[in-house]
């Protein structure tokens, strides 16, 4: 980053211009008709991994259901992941809901107004804590999220990698350093500026509000930067899903607590080797000891952010008999476990569980199951 003392017209270009651009041309976006800090705190969360015109129906849908923190901190987890369908990464949804119960039993119900206690919550981090200290406080303090890290690569021209702590560490306290009195629009101006000019391929560097101060647009460097060292290559694993049906119902297991998909609901899932639908019948004879030989239903695939999943699915139509004599044996030995990690569901009635695309997605293979 460049020295203050000595750039401050490069500085006052950032400040000025941004601001004044955004003033005019930011989005009309239903969390930026407010300063309420909880509409605000919905509105980050969702932006963690969803672009802002993609998640505005489902914050709408939110906000709806849960409309102040009271009410999120009084409803079930089953609930909250239910209106976060759809949205994915829903440890966000659960943090929510956990934080949510905290602000109630230990702020009484007000949301912390300062970064160190707002990232004490389950949740919040740095960027997020800073954007509502920021948006809805005007605490002077800097929200770096990948958006701004292009945009000031890009206009101090520098290789540092942005993927790298250190470069996020020392970007965030240059922009600490920078900021002016209204620091939660400049906050959102260089967000704004990222998503809708400084794009990561073509940005639009001739409309750029920053342009004239830009060192990367003087160089001609702008296509070479923000410089970020690739990921690691998604992990691709073949899997066998098992849908049991009973009397023109389906059932569903609720995954573990920890893990891809956490506490969520599921068709049964193995990892497999085989491929002949034999892995997931073993799986599924843990509690289903008499099983007819699988039925192949079709495939699908999933990509979550880190694993691939190829998916085989197998169908298992119990005889009724059978299927009760099961049931009523397993529900008998454990009537409270039974409720909580699984259900059988009709096709009308599975709107009613809080159930992953990877999963909702196969309800289309069943019309001739």
């Amino acid at each position: 980053m460049p020295d203050t003392k000595k750039s401050q017209p490069h500085i006052e270009i950032l400040q000025t211009n941004l601001l004044r651009w955004f003033d005019k041309s930011k989005r009309d976006l239903p969390f930026r008709r407010t300063r309420d800090p909880y509409f605000i705190w919905i509105s980050e969360i969702m932006a963690q991994q969803t672009q802002i015109d993609t998640l505005i129906p489902y914050y709408n849908r939110f906000i709806t259901n849960f409309p102040t923190v009271f009410s999120l901190a009084q409803a079930t987890e089953d609930a909250v992941i239910k209106a976060w369908e759809g949205l994915g990464y829903y440890s966000r949804a659960r943090n929510l809901h956990q934080a949510a119960r905290l602000i109630v039993s230990d702020y009484q119900g007000r949301i912390p107004d300062t970064l160190a206690e707002l990232i004490k919550l389950p949740g919040i981090g740095p960027y997020t804590g800073g954007a509502i200290a920021s948006i809805a406080f005007n605490q002077k303090v800097s929200a770096v999220d990948g958006n701004v890290l292009r945009v000031i690569s890009r206009y101090c021209n520098s290789f540092a990698d942005i993927g790298h702590a250190k470069t996020k560490k020392q970007i965030t306290g240059w922009l600490d350093s920078i900021l002016p009195d209204a620091a939660g629009d400049f906050n959102e101006a260089l967000m704004e500026l990222g998503a809708l000019i400084c794009l990561p391929k073509n940005p639009t560097c001739l409309i750029c509000p920053i342009r004239s101060g830009c060192q990367s647009d003087a160089t001609g460097t702008t296509g070479q930067l923000p410089v970020k060292v690739k990921k690691q290559k998604q992990i691709t694993k073949q899997v066998e899903v098992g849908i049991i049906k009973q009397n023109g119902r389906l059932f569903f297991i609720r995954r573990p607590e920890v893990g891809l998909l956490s506490g969520m609901w599921s068709f049964p899932i193995t990892e497999t080797a085989v491929g002949s639908g034999q892995d997931i019948k073993k799986k599924l004879r843990e509690n289903f000891p008499e099983l007819s030989e699988p039925i192949f239903i079709g495939t699908s695939r999933h990509l979550f952010s880190h694993i691939i999943w190829e998916m085989s699915v197998y169908g298992f139509d119990l005889d009724k008999l059978v299927c009760e004599a099961v049931a009523t044996r397993y529900l008998v030995s454990d009537q409270a476990e039974s409720q909580s990690d699984y259900q059988f569901k009709s096709l009308s009635e599975v709107d009613d569980l809080a159930l992953p695309i990877a999963f909702s997605k196969l309800l289309a293979l069943l019309t001739d199951f």
